[in-house]
Formats: structure tokens, sequence, C-alpha cells
């Protein structure tokens, strides 16, 4: 009932009953009470459903059931306050001849009020002993709604391909392990945001049914849904039963927002609304949030989503040998498919090899110490020019050519020394490598090594001007085998 019919009626109720002398209403808590004439009811005032109770005949407060909720009051007999779960729209107390009206309008609803009491009895300006207490009220539409969401996430996919070589320079029959990194990561793009759900409307009105004139679904701040209802509107809702419609809308993203709901209607039954709340989580599909990574030198690299990258995958790969001189290129892809649409990527990594066809190229005492026929590193077969391979006898030291290659000149040990410079410069002339710059310091460095080839008495001779031949010896080797002089150095 609007308090515009509320306070019209009041007026004419007044005028009926003549008014009283003395008037001085003392309010309740939240509202002010208007008088009205007489012995009136919920009904009279044109509420739908009321709720009396005579005091102290029938009660003197507590708590009963009230629509879908409870209403409890208490009283000293003149006061009364109480609280309900259930919403109130106005609350008549009776005391004297006439009672006082409390009108919850706006918000048109109350859930407590205190203090409420009869019209004042203008002899002692007190109000009236409490007659009766009645609560007027009616029903609206429950209404409930969902909001669930889903989004799309697309992963967009990089590969990237490296190794630490680009150019080489190698002998004939080398071998070079080029260490490769293959790196795939992924961005991603959202789209197609959508929010849906279900309208539950029910009419908690056990007698009356609920003339619902339609129903809308706005998310904030202005985006109007489309609700299915699968019926017409105006529709007649019976008492007790649930109206269930559903709603879908695109959303421009992914932003946090408001969903409501708002049912109205017309006739005895109010209308209503419910709120949730549209929050976006984790997508609800995704594509391309896989690939197979795969590699043209070693084949599948295994599989990666989007969770786990970036994915680093690590491999070595042996360059070589070449048996005839010139320029060789090794190129070196890896590539990735997509598990949903398929989409490919790509990326090499290209190495320049040469081999010099004129004079070779030269290689240190480290490479050759670890490339004969007992490793670690793959076997060149340069070793195999020798008469016994890596176990022939260097000299007269008693040991093998391997075995002084790999015994370290402790303290400055000048012989092995000079034995390193010499095997490393030895076996690149074997190897193909040019040694005519170096000729004459090949020569004198294996007369050096056979006179003093091992024999205590004659190594402790190596000192002073003979010492500082064989250092000044080894030096010229040793640039020879780095590639200072003579055909350049290989790449190790």
């Amino acid at each position: 009932m609007s308090a515009r019919k509320v306070l019209l009626l009041t007026v004419v109720l007044l005028s009926l009953a003549g008014g009283f002398a003395v008037f001085r209403p003392a309010g309740a808590t939240h509202v002010e009470p208007i008088l009205i004439a007489d012995n009136p009811s919920c009904e009279d005032l044109g509420y739908i459903y009321g709720l009396k109770f005579d005091y102290p005949d029938d009660s003197t407060g507590g708590t009963y059931p009230i629509g879908t909720g409870t209403v409890s009051w208490s009283t000293d007999g003149t006061y009364m306050d109480w609280s309900s779960t259930f919403g109130i729209d106005a609350v008549i107390v009776k005391g004297g001849s006439n009672a006082n009206l409390y009108i919850y309008d706006p918000p048109a609803e109350s859930f407590g009020d205190s203090g409420l009491h009869s019209p004042i009895n203008p002899n002692n300006g007190d109000p009236f002993g409490l007659s009766h207490v009645e609560f007027c009220y009616d029903y609206e539409v429950v209404v409930e709604k969902s909001a669930e969401t889903s989004f799309t996430r697309t992963w967009t996919w990089i590969i990237d391909k490296v190794g630490d070589q680009s150019e080489l320079i190698l002998s004939p029959g080398q071998t070079f392990a080029v260490n490769y990194e293959v790196t795939v990561d992924a961005t991603y793009t959202d789209s197609d945001w959508v929010v849906s759900g279900t309208i539950s409307i029910f009419n908690p009105d056990p007698e009356n049914a609920a003339t619902t004139t339609g129903v809308e679904d706005v998310v904030s701040p202005d985006i109007v849904a489309p609700v299915e209802c699968g019926v017409t509107f105006p529709y007649s809702l019976p008492a007790g039963q649930t109206l269930v419609c559903t709603y879908s809308t695109n959303l421009p993203d992914g932003s946090d927002r408001t969903n409501t709901a708002t049912v109205t209607t017309s006739g005895v039954v109010g209308g209503g609304s419910d709120t949730a709340a549209v929050t976006f989580g984790d997508p609800t599909t995704e594509v391309d949030e896989c690939i197979d990574v795969s590699d043209t030198n070693v084949g599948f690299l295994g599989t990666v989503c989007a969770a786990d990258a970036p994915v680093t995958f690590s491999y070595s790969l042996v360059v070589g040998p070449y048996d005839v001189c010139g320029t060789y290129t090794v190129d070196n892809t890896a590539s990735f498919v997509s598990n949903d649409t398929g989409a490919t990527g790509s990326d090499t990594w290209t190495i320049t090899v040469d081999v010099p066809c004129a004079g070779g190229c030269s290689l240190t005492p480290g490479y050759w110490k670890t490339h004969s026929e007992y490793g670690p590193a793959p076997y060149d077969d340069t070793w195999a020019m020798l008469p016994n391979g890596a176990d022939t006898p260097f000299f007269d030291t008693g040991q093998s050519w391997y075995e002084v290659l790999w015994t370290p000149p402790a303290g400055g040990n000048a012989y092995y020394i000079l034995a390193h410079a010499y095997i490393a410069a030895y076996l690149n002339g074997l190897n193909g490598a040019d040694t005519s710059a170096i000729a004459t310091e090949l020569a004198h460095a294996a007369d050096l090594l056979n006179e003093y080839d091992g024999n205590p008495k004659a190594m402790s001779q190596i000192k002073g001007a003979v010492r500082q031949d064989f250092i000044q010896t080894a030096y010229v080797l040793d640039q020879y085998n780095n590639g200072a002089i003579g055909p350049g150095h290989c790449s190790e």
C-alpha cells in the first residue's frame, strides 16, 4: 500500500472521528506514528495480511512465524519493541479508543523497531495502555540468481634455437661437439568473455498468484542481458510456485562486475531483485595450450604446455668428420606444432665449417691428448699414422706418446714442456697441416728430445742455456699449434 494512500485514508479517518483536543505523538526509534481513529485492522488499511496479538489475552510477547520468517516482540504494557526476519510494512498499536499506525515507507519494509506505543491519553500525556498489536505485511517474490563466467585463452608460442658455435675450422677427419639450446615460451590473448546463469523467481504468497510483468538482467554498468523464461508476460505465477529463467550475454573484457536481476509485478505480490558478483577466474577454454617440439637432428624433443613455459631443451651434436676439404654448411632447425589449431613455428641455427684445402690447420696438445683411441673425446685416426698409434714409444723415455702427453711438466720440467708441443706439432703435420713455418724448430725439437730422452742424468743437464733452448723451441711450436704462425688454428 502506498504512503499516499495511507496518508489519505488517515486524513479521512481523523476527520470522521473529530480528532483529539490534545495530540502529542512520542515517536518510535525509526518512524513517527500516525493517529488512526477507532479500531483499524491491517485489512482496513489496505494491507494484504495481518498478524494480530491481543494483549495480554493472546500474548505478552515472544517469537512467532510470519510470512516466510519470524517476528519477535516484547512489551511492558505500554511500550513495545519488535524485530523480524521477514519484512514488515506497518505495525498497528491499539490502546484507548484509537490506534497508532507505524508505516515503514520508505524503505517500504522494516525488520525491527523499538519504543512503539498506543495513542497519547490527553488526560495525563502518557500513552494509553496496550490493547493489541497487529503486524501488517505482504509478500514479494523471492529472486535468486547465479552468474557463471567463461572466456577463452589463446596461446601464441615462440621458439628460439642457439648453438655455442657458428663458424668452425676443422682438419680432415676432425669432429667437433656443438652444444645447442632450444627454448620455447608462450604468451596469451583472452577473448569471448561471457556471463550466464539462471534467475529463480519464487512466489512465497500462500494464497495469491504473483502477476509477473517482466524480468530484466543488467550487468554493470549498463549491459542488458537477454532473459528467456519460456512464458509470455504478464505471467501469473501461482502461489508457492517457482519460475526459472536463463540469461547469457557477451562482455567486453574480464573486469569484475555485478549482475542484477529485477522482477517487476503488478497486484498484491510485490517484485524483487537479486545481485550476483561477476568474477573471472581460470579460462574455461584454452586454445593451443600445448605444443610438440622437434629438432631435425635429434627428432622429438618433448611436449611443452603453457603452465610449464618457458622450457629449454639442451643437447650436443657432433659436427664432422669431413674427408674432403672445402666449405660446409650445417643447418639445424627446431620446430613446434600446437595441439589445437596446428600452428607451427621454427628457428634455424647455421654453422659454417671450413676444411682448409691448402695447408690444413693446427690443433693444440689438449686436443690430441683427448682424441686418441683412449678417448674420452671421439677418436681422431691421425693417431693411427704412428707405428703403434698412441702406444708408440716416445724416444727412449720408457713412455708412450700418449703417456708423455698426459704427464704434467711438474716443477716446470722443460723436457715435458717441449715434448707436449712437439707431439702436437708432429701429429698436426701427419693430419695435413703445413709445417713449413716450423720445419727447423720441429727437427731441432726431435734432436733435443732424443738427446735428453728421460735419462735422469741427462735430464739434470737441462738447465741454463740448454733449458732456454728447450723453452724457446717449445714456444715456437706452441705458436704454431695455436695458429699464431703457420696455416692457422682448427676449432677445438
